[in-house]
């Protein structure tokens, strides 16, 4: 069983499912800018995340808006809840794990996982980048970071073309990528909810959008 939580903003409640039997336990980023958890805990709470990441692989991290907009070599952006104070702090420890967080995962049954979904108008926007498939982003990030850079008239991300850490439920149903279901967090749902992508996976079967950012009420996805 693989287990997957959506934003976690400093707060621990990842700590919770450790102790389950899973194969795969996947974190979908945004690990600062709390309103309710403080900088130092915020902070604490990265590096046991981190740390538990590198003492078990089956526990994989995703990069999400809220952690970007600290990075080093990027356009400088600025989101809601950037912390200037700790900028220093938090570029640090988020280089220092960079290479833990990743933009996308993709499981043998057809899942890709997420901060906020994969369009296909997004991956036609990569294909003169060499970006040609969903397998390659993690490398394109790597080269250039640049490449999930917010893009878009909407101000909440809400845009067809927006990146994997930025697009919105409803241009994610409008523009959706052939072949995959999608695990996303990114934008808060009362509770755990699932969608009709209006396309197939790569079985053949309907694929679907799962949104598991259920805020306060910290749900885990199990699949």
């Amino acid at each position: 069983m693989r287990l997957a939580i959506g934003d976690v903003h400093g707060r621990d409640f990842w700590k919770h499912y450790l102790d389950e039997d899973f194969s795969e336990f996947y974190i979908l980023g945004d690990y600062f800018d709390s309103f309710t958890v403080s900088f130092a805990g915020q902070y604490h709470n990265f590096q046991d995340i981190c740390k538990a990441a590198r003492e078990d692989p089956r526990i994989r991290l995703c990069l999400g808006n809220h952690d970007y907009h600290y990075l080093g070599r990027i356009f400088p952006q600025r989101y809601s809840g950037f912390q200037h104070r700790h900028y220093g702090r938090i570029n640090g420890i988020l280089e220092d794990n960079i290479d833990l967080l990743k933009v996308v995962y993709l499981t043998g049954e057809g899942y890709i996982l997420s901060h906020a979904g994969v369009s296909a108008a997004f991956m036609q926007k990569m294909r003169p980048l060499g970006i040609t498939g969903v397998t390659k982003l993690n490398e394109g990030f790597n080269r250039d970071r640049n490449i999930l850079a917010f893009d878009g008239i909407d101000n909440t991300g809400d845009d067809i073309t927006q990146s994997p850490i930025w697009i919105r439920l409803r241009s994610l149903l409008e523009s959706p990528l052939p072949g995959y279901s999608q695990i996303v967090g990114h934008t808060p749902v009362y509770r755990i909810a699932e969608l009709p992508l209006g396309v197939r996976d790569e079985r053949g079967n309907p694929a679907r959008l799962i949104q598991i950012d259920t805020g306060d009420y910290e749900s885990v996805y199990r699949f």
